[in-house]
């Protein structure tokens, strides 16, 4: 498709789909067979952790589809959008620890204050590993309107050339920002032509792994996952251009079946709540289970099969996290109406 010329807002209902799908894979199986398998030691698993870039094609995608709003717009509509809901997942993860005496009550607003700052500022997830999110997302937020430009006026051998330079600066520097770059940089691309050669990048991207085999560096994609380093953009990046149009696909046909749509609809619709408190639920499903498992195992040891209590582990996560997000969200954009009224309502009175 030809690089669009207008600023009205496009809505391709595949986005939604491929998100849902998305976060599904990451509840449903990442983030919960993990209580079995360490993929820190398992390199076969290690090789399943490839979600997290597709996320942020899915948002450098959407940038390129929505309409186009002055910077001070767009940057008030990403906070709307990310902090709030933060603050209010936050402050019910830490009144929840005051309730069971693991937080004083005088330490509760230092710690809500903590648990803020540090993955906003710092990078730190102070115990909420998934929070390591937020940092990379915002920062990469912030430059999306530069990034767009730059998509909008560079040809193939700068495009090239810029990806080399990422490249060469995240094996000096591994670090999330510039992993996560490349894949938001492609999705400005989802519904244009491409200034690159896909063969190419992936020819780049091969060459970058064997180097770093070659050097004796340890190749478990978890472990270089954190930060990312070269291996990991290098890898991700090879399975998304290798496998893009068959998980497209997949995730398409899954939505035929009645069951699969309802799930993969709630999930995109409440993607960011979700990734918010899935561990939470996980940890909550796990130990009921578990609970449950030492009550009846005499008469039902398979109860305690891995196959057994990762479907019934899984499948109960993914239910119960839709209607506490269909809860949750009501929350955070009731919220966020109100903040919205009183910056208005402010600014007004600067206006001539």
């Amino acid at each position: 498709m030809t690089r669009e010329k207008d600023n009205k807002t496009k809505r391709d209902n595949n986005l939604d789909i491929y998100r849902g799908c998305a976060m599904i894979y990451i509840v449903g199986f990442m983030h919960i067979i993990g209580y079995w398998i360490d993929p820190h030691t398992n390199d076969i698993l290690s090789m399943t952790a490839i979600v997290m870039p597709m996320i942020f094609y899915i948002s450098g995608a959407s940038y390129a589809l929505s309409g186009k709003k002055n910077y001070g717009e767009y940057l008030l509509k990403r906070i709307k959008r990310i902090i709030i809901p933060l603050v209010v997942y936050v402050a019910i993860y830490s009144i929840y620890n005051t309730l069971n005496g693991e937080i004083a009550l005088q330490q509760l607003p230092g710690t809500i204050l903590s648990y803020l700052y540090n993955p906003i500022v710092t990078g730190k997830t102070m115990g909420l590993g998934h929070l390591w999110y937020i940092q990379p997302y915002l920062i990469i937020a912030l430059l999306l309107p530069l990034m767009y430009y730059i998509s909008l006026h560079i040809k193939q051998y700068g495009s090239l050339a810029l990806l080399l330079a990422t490249m060469i600066g995240i094996y000096l520097y591994p670090n999330y920002v510039l992993c996560y770059i490349v894949p938001t940089f492609a999705g400005l691309y989802y519904m244009r032509d491409k200034p690159y050669n896909s063969l190419a990048v992936l020819l780049m991207f091969v060459a970058a792994m064997v180097l770093w085999v070659a050097q004796g560096n340890i190749w478990n994609i978890q472990i270089n996952k954190f930060p990312p380093t070269l291996m990991y953009l290098a890898y991700t990046s090879c399975m998304l251009i290798i496998f893009s149009k068959p998980l497209k696909w997949l995730c398409r046909q899954a939505t035929h079946i009645a069951i699969f749509q309802y799930f993969i609809n709630q999930y995109a619709q409440h993607s960011y709540c979700i990734y918010l408190y899935h561990i939470n639920v996980i940890k909550f499903i796990h130990t009921i289970y578990f609970i449950i498992c030492l009550k009846f195992f005499d008469n039902h040891p398979f109860l305690m099969h891995p196959a057994c209590s990762l479907t019934v582990i899984a499948t109960s996560t993914l239910v119960l996290l839709i209607p506490l997000c269909k809860i949750i969200d009501p929350i955070n954009n009731a919220i966020t109406k109100v903040i919205s009224a009183l910056w208005h309502k402010a600014t007004s009175l600067y206006r001539p």
